[in-house]
């Protein structure tokens, strides 16, 4: 399939295909597919026979999981320029172990698992780029593990907010491209729970919140607050 150039720089610079020579990179762009979806539309199902892996060009992604009583379990949401799913196939895996929805419009290319796979058995490079990728998640599994059973949620949510500061030190206001109860369960907050910490960080002047902006207004306390819970 032929896509745009800004959906090929995308592709080109994840971590998944950088070591992909020229024409293995071809090969798997012929072969892709190109998903638009819409609000609420399911790019597949917990269950379903994993036969992609998947790159989010456009809009967010939120992948969750449903409780045996049908709650809802926000266990990541993809950002524009972010791959997923990727880890189940290195794993041996033959289903997607959890749902994937539209939070907004979005466009996803989804790479066939099959030819990926061959690939990776046929390359040294591209196993050791897929090793760090694996690695890094791990990581940040074991801090998200960490943040989920040893810190309440006040801890969790003030190092999210700090966390989702552009690299620019100076910068001070979020954008939630997300609603906020997606956002409370992906912390594993109850939504009530994220907006009475939201009230009680604004009256303490630490933040100010206007619809989906949040402005850190003293970034300095906030990173204080999580130093003292460590």
């Amino acid at each position: 399939m032929k896509f745009d150039n800004y959906t090929l720089t995308v592709l080109h610079r994840l971590p998944l295909f950088r070591a992909l020579e020229p024409d293995q990179f071809n090969a798997l762009v012929d072969t892709a597919h190109l998903y638009t979806l819409n609000e609420g539309e399911f790019l597949f199902r917990q269950g379903d026979p994993l036969n992609e892996v998947f790159v989010d060009i456009k809009g967010f992604m939120k992948l969750f999981r449903l409780t045996p009583n049908g709650d809802e379990k926000v266990v990541d949401i993809i950002a524009p320029g972010s791959s997923f799913a990727e880890a189940v196939l290195f794993m041996g895996g033959q289903q997607y172990p959890v749902h994937a929805v539209a939070l907004k419009p979005a466009i996803v290319v989804g790479i066939n698992a099959a030819q990926y796979e061959q690939m990776l058995r046929s390359s040294i490079d591209l196993c050791f780029g897929m090793m760090g990728l694996m690695s890094r998640r791990m990581h940040w599994l074991l801090n998200e593990v960490d943040r989920l059973t040893l810190h309440n949620a006040t801890f969790r949510l003030v190092i999210w907010l700090l966390e989702m500061r552009c690299s620019d030190a100076a910068c001070d206001r979020i954008v939630l491209d997300v609603p906020k109860h997606v956002v409370a369960s992906r912390l594993s907050i109850k939504p009530e729970t994220f907006s009475r910490i939201l009230k009680r960080l604004t009256s303490q002047e630490l933040i100010a919140v206007n619809d989906q902006h949040i402005t850190l207004l003293d970034v300095a306390a906030l990173e204080a607050l999580v130093r003292i819970e460590l």
